[in-house]
């Protein structure tokens, strides 16, 4: 696993214009959250709302297939292939031309498995909370003040907790430990959804079962590789306590946290680069 630990971090640095489309669609994004959180129509806010989410899958169909072909394009320096540094520079720039192609042959795909995404995870999340409201004890609290605890400040939050009982507590921890640990199986079952998506392409009316397919791929990698799997996802686990620990520091200061800001967006890339290329490695 360390190896490829190691290739991720080589490709994300030596074809850093992975992040370009990256930092230009949470850019773009963050205007048009902005636009929907104003927008009182309902109707607008509909249209607002679907626009979000055909960009957000038109933006991932593009940079997932530059990410595939940045790996294949690591293949061939390792094999030699280039003449010299400047065309393999040269070749790592000539990925940013790769991003539109990947919008119109992967859209539908990623599309439609997002949508089967999300409702799956739905799923889950409704029938573990009536699994609990079985199993688990009930802390008796009320949500919309532990949520708007949850999002305030963390001296807001400790008041809160001191405020509750002991079983109550204690209550909320068996939830939050079923509830994470539930999500974290999930996540780990789907971690290759997309590597295993882009492994085919389907034509026509195949498209249409590109979801059910990639689901099949990803679970079947998965199982023949669990351990390898398993620890990249603590490894990226392990990776965004770090970088939320560190997070705290960098808001301290304006340029620390540019600085934190351009980590983010590096990790963000090379952890899709790390997913893709373990995939790309092992299928």
């Amino acid at each position: 696993m360390s190896l490829y630990i190691k290739k991720a971090f080589g490709i994300t640095k030596d074809n850093i214009i992975l992040a370009q489309p990256l930092i230009i669609f949470l850019i773009i994004i963050s205007f048009t959250l902005a636009g929907l959180s104003q927008q009182t129509n309902k109707i607008l806010h509909l249209l607002f709302l679907g626009a979000n989410i055909l960009l957000c899958t038109a933006f991932f169909a593009g940079w997932f297939y530059m990410i595939k072909k940045a790996i294949a394009h690591n293949r061939k320096v390792e094999r030699d292939e280039y003449k010299d540094e400047q065309e393999i520079a040269a070749a790592s720039f000539a990925l940013g031309k790769e991003f539109f192609p990947g919008v119109g042959e992967y859209f539908l795909g990623v599309s439609l498995t997002t949508v089967v995404y999300v409702v799956l995870y739905v799923l889950l999340l409704f029938a573990c909370y009536k699994f609990g409201q079985q199993f688990l004890p009930n802390p008796h609290i009320d949500m919309q003040k532990f949520l708007a605890a949850a999002n305030s400040t963390p001296a807001e939050m400790h008041k809160y907790v001191y405020s509750l009982s002991f079983d109550q507590i204690k209550a909320i921890n068996y939830w939050m430990l079923f509830m994470g640990g539930a999500a974290s199986l999930f996540t780990l079952l789907t971690m290759f959804l997309y590597p295993a998506l882009y492994d085919k392409s389907e034509k026509g009316l195949y498209v249409l079962w590109s979801p059910f397919t990639a689901f099949n791929r990803n679970i079947v990698f998965i199982f023949k590789h669990f351990f390898g799997s398993l620890g990249i996802m603590l490894f990226l686990f392990f990776l965004n306590i770090i970088l939320s620990i560190l997070s705290i520091v960098f808001n301290l200061n304006l340029i620390l946290a540019i600085v934190g800001l351009i980590i983010s967006f590096y990790f963000m890339t090379y952890a899709v680069v790390l997913i893709f290329l373990y995939y790309e490695e092992n299928k």
